[in-house]
């Protein structure tokens, strides 16, 4: 099973259906919060919903062409993060990610986004890895600007979330920058 230790605490570990039940309970305590930036929030509703897309990010990850993982906290699923949009030919990937509200503050997504990072260019050999956040969801933004990843621009009107047009802020990080910087 794919799993990389963080510290004696934290850990990402391979999206199971396991962890649908667990994950479904802080997508519906945070789902306030969690409709203002993700276009998913209100499509899942039950640990069904949450099993279906589990099984098909498991799919994705057979081909090659995503990372779907769980965030564990003393062996408890607590949000999610994954390597999407996996381009092996011209080796780049997103980054996508969620964290109950119970646990943010407390440099958990950081530590996270920084160990998938290292993941996505030494064992995905990708050169360029993205991040896009909501041009109002600053708590995002700065996770990539606290990793050093640099800001692209901005892309306008780029999502529908909530029926109202988006715009984003898109961060980068090259294999190169990354290698100098750890």
């Amino acid at each position: 099973m794919f799993t990389h230790q963080i510290d004696a605490h934290l850990a990402l570990k391979l999206l199971n259906t396991e962890d649908a039940e667990d994950l479904i309970t802080y997508i519906a305590e945070d789902r306030q919060e969690l409709r203002k930036w993700m276009t998913w929030a209100d499509k899942m509703q039950s640990v069904e919903d949450e099993q279906n897309f589990i099984q098909y990010a498991r799919g994705r990850f057979a081909d090659n062409q995503m990372l779907p993982l769980t965030i564990v906290m003393d062996g408890k699923p607590i949000g999610s993060l994954d390597l999407h949009e996996i381009d092996n030919v011209n080796r780049h990937a997103s980054i996508g990610y969620w964290l109950s509200s119970q646990y943010q503050g407390q440099g958990i997504m950081t530590r996270s986004v920084e160990r998938l990072l290292t993941i996505g260019f030494d064992e995905f050999n990708l050169h360029k890895i993205i991040l896009t956040a909501d041009v109002n969801n600053k708590a995002s933004q700065a996770v990539a600007e606290r990793l050093g990843l640099h800001q692209e621009g901005t892309m306008r009107d780029q999502e529908i979330i909530n029926g109202h047009f988006c715009s984003l802020v898109q961060y980068a990080m090259l294999e190169d920058e990354w290698a100098n910087e750890n």
